[in-house]
């Protein structure tokens, strides 16, 4: 069985999400930097994070000006409700930096991180890193969240824990149908 390819995938996400969300869900994929991308992300964050948490629009810049930018917005009746972006660091890896969605516990963080391991696969990466914390502000076990979903800590510091994947053939496959194709 093939793999799913990226432009399917954002198609069955979006008609999955326009029926639990009750409204029209577009997904849109950036691998170049524009204004309107740098504004959605510095919104959202302002909206969802904690001061120390939040970036200012010239780190936004700084950031999604990097090699290997990429990133997902997710619009929710013509409305950016999240995104989910990051860049390359070394040679087949590429960092996750953030992912945010204003609309939680409808799966939207979940349905990026499965597109962006199947763009990323299709662009040959061998891996994905991002940094966590170990709860998040809710409380949640951020790190436990991951490490169930086979990223493995690989460092930690005083900016939080990195976590890594293996992209794989059968990792994709697995993430694909367990959070796309049997949500369908």
């Amino acid at each position: 069985m093939s793999i799913l390819s990226f432009q399917d995938a954002i198609c069955t996400v979006e008609q999955i999400l326009s029926l639990s969300l009750g409204g029209e869900v577009k997904v849109t994929h950036h691998t170049e930097v524009d204004e309107f991308v740098i504004d959605a992300i510095h919104r959202i964050d302002n909206l969802l994070f904690r001061e120390e948490l939040r970036y200012s629009r010239d780190e936004v810049s700084d950031m999604c000006n990097k090699g290997g930018f990429f990133c997902l917005l997710v619009y929710l009746d013509n409305d950016v409700v999240a995104y989910d972006f990051g860049f390359d660091t070394s040679t087949g890896v590429f960092f996750s930096d953030s992912t945010a969605t204003l609309i939680e516990r409808k799966g939207i963080g979940t349905f990026l991180a499965v597109l962006e391991l199947v763009f990323l696969y299709e662009r040959g990466y061998q891996k994905i890193s991002f940094k966590t914390e170990e709860l998040d502000q809710a409380g949640r076990p951020l790190r436990e969240i991951w490490e169930k979903r086979g990223y493995k800590p690989v460092s930690s510091d005083e900016q939080g824990i990195t976590m890594e994947l293996e992209i794989t053939k059968l990792v994709v496959k697995d993430r694909i149908n367990r959070y796309i194709l049997d949500n369908h």
